[in-house]
């Protein structure tokens, strides 16, 4: 982050502001509501008791309120300034499990006038500026996670100001982040925590960081260089990957699907002989891919992860004859369906399986298994070399769900899934790619790829929704690739613009292979895609 970019806080009796850029942004209470156990913890019950104290700490200045209420025996709310950010946290004593943590308790004046929310749905740039009274919320979506942080703006001033969850190791156990505004000129923010975290004795709360930034990209930008400096996440070594995994993609999603079009019947997903078809179509069309992607669903099913010996008699025939080509081969995986896992591989919702367990001995016990068998060279396995790991935002949520490790919940449970493949995928072949659907500095050395999804090709705007997301991607990630994907796109034009701006954003996804799919595809469709893969190549 630039060192030009800082923010000044004044701290009061019950009270602090925080200003960047010459103006004063938000004047917030000293105030952290951590209901718990179905209970509202009021705030306001002992105002008379609060203390402030202040003290100097590395590089800025600590404050501290130090009160009671309700439910908490002690409350301290602390307020960490240093010249580039700030941050606020509770610690709470006393038991309960914790509904939720309601920051100011929507009484925050702001001077503030819009934010830009940061996820991946269905909207470019313009289209994901909010205005300052509209609620928000971050949530698991096509980005699982993204950055938990809101930029905001204000008329006539040069930068923006983030508003953000920052959070240690092990405290992500939450997976939505609210902004509230009563339209009454005053707000805050809430952290649903839906009575997954116990506290018994001491506890510390996830913290709201405020930390500028040069426009929204960038508040995005330094939110996550905050982590990676204070060693909150780890930034991975990237000097060295595999030239393979930067080589363009082909996923054969798009062709299945004009496959099924034209034979009217979904049974006929993802075969070894509708892949051997495409693998000689690109090499006709003289499309030299780094890797080939096996889409949903080869497995015969979706929790045990093997290949159905229907529709792949001979996955290791397949996947040795990609490598002579000089292609690699990459499985689609679907998180969390519990289709053929047992009770006790999965979590559990009010006595029912509803997803995988990546905190169960017997569903890792399986997966290192299933690892072993889709991955590594030896005979009677199957030799393919990483996962597409998609659906992650569809696991379980909610406050009846358990998973086998008591207190890992969310993104924290999100994330022991992604350790476990990454852990037990390298294990077997070292360069194995894990490409996933993530946009937080929590998640940089687990994923070597990060997707940006799905597109409705109605909008006839790829480059501007999926720009949109591949920059909030870099932002959040700044030196993992990006995969650009290609789903969906719906006419002609919006194709080849997308073609052609895939280079500039990250590694070139192409979805179809003939005209039968939701865009004409001719000779000069077919010559536009290598000359732009060649020229991204040559710039490798």
């Amino acid at each position: 982050m630039g060192r030009e970019l800082s923010v000044q806080v004044r701290a009061e009796e019950r009270a602090f502001s925080v200003a960047a850029f010459g103006e004063e942004w938000f004047v917030c209470p000293a105030c952290v509501c951590v209901d718990a156990d179905g209970v509202k913890d009021r705030d306001d019950t002992h105002l008379n008791l609060m203390e402030r104290s202040s003290e100097p700490m590395d590089g800025g200045v600590r404050y501290v309120w130090r009160t009671c209420s309700n439910l908490w025996k002690m409350k301290e709310y602390v307020l960490e300034v240093q010249a580039d950010s700030a941050r606020f946290f509770v610690r709470v004593e006393g038991k309960g499990k914790l509904d939720a943590l309601r920051f100011f308790g929507e009484r925050a004046k702001y001077e503030a006038s819009g934010y830009l929310l940061p996820v991946a749905d269905h909207a470019d740039y313009e289209r994901s500026l909010r205005m300052i009274d509209e609620p928000g919320r971050i949530g698991l979506g096509y980005f699982a996670p993204p950055c938990y942080v809101y930029p905001f703006r204000m008329p006539e001033v040069s930068g923006w100001l983030g508003v953000g969850l920052a959070a240690r190791a092990g405290q992500y156990n939450f997976d939505e982040f609210l902004y509230t505004n009563d339209s009454q000129n005053a707000c805050g923010f809430e952290l649903p925590l839906n009575g997954q975290t116990v506290v018994d004795g001491m506890w510390e709360s996830q913290s709201l960081l405020f930390i500028p930034g040069c426009d929204a990209f960038d508040a995005v930008r330094n939110y996550a260089h905050w982590h990676y400096d204070r060693g909150w996440c780890v930034r991975k070594n990237r000097d060295n990957i595999p030239d393979w995994w930067r080589r363009p993609i082909f996923c054969g999603w798009g062709e299945q699907g004009s496959m099924q079009k034209m034979r009217g019947r979904q049974a006929d997903y993802a075969t070894q002989r509708d892949y051997v078809w495409m693998s000689e179509k690109l090499d006709e069309y003289g499309l030299h891919p780094g890797s080939i992607i096996i889409d949903d669903k080869w497995q015969q099913s979706y929790g045990a992860a093997l290949p159905d010996p229907e529709k792949w008699p001979d996955l290791r025939a397949f996947a040795d004859a990609e490598h002579a080509k000089g292609r690699r081969v990459l499985l689609w995986f679907r998180s969390w369906y519990p289709e053929g896992l047992k009770q006790e591989e999965c979590v559990d919702w009010l006595c029912t399986a509803c997803g995988a367990d990546p905190t169960s001995g017997a569903y890792q016990a399986r997966m290192r298994g299933v690892m072993r068998k889709l991955l590594s060279d030896a005979a009677g396995c199957f030799n393919c070399d990483g996962f597409k790991i998609d659906f992650a935002n569809c696991m379980p949520l909610g406050k009846y769900v358990t998973c086998h490790e008591k207190g890992v919940y969310g993104v924290e449970l999100l994330t022991r899934f992604f350790v476990m493949m990454r852990d037990f995928a390298k294990a077997e072949k070292p360069d194995a790619l894990i490409n996933c659907s993530c946009a937080h500095p929590y998640f940089d050395e687990i994923v070597d790829q990060a997707r940006i999804h799905d597109y409705r090709g109605g909008m006839r705007s790829a480059p501007e929704v999926m720009g949109f997301r591949a920059k909030l991607a870099a932002a959040a990630l700044p030196d993992v690739l990006i995969d650009t994907d290609a789903g969906g796109t719906g006419s002609r034009r919006d194709f080849r613009r997308w073609m052609k701006a895939q280079g500039g954003l990250g590694v070139p996804d192409l979805y179809w292979l003939t005209r039968t799919g939701e865009v004409p595809f001719d000779e000069e469709d077919i010559a536009l895609i290598r000359a732009c893969w060649k020229d991204y190549e040559d710039r490798l």
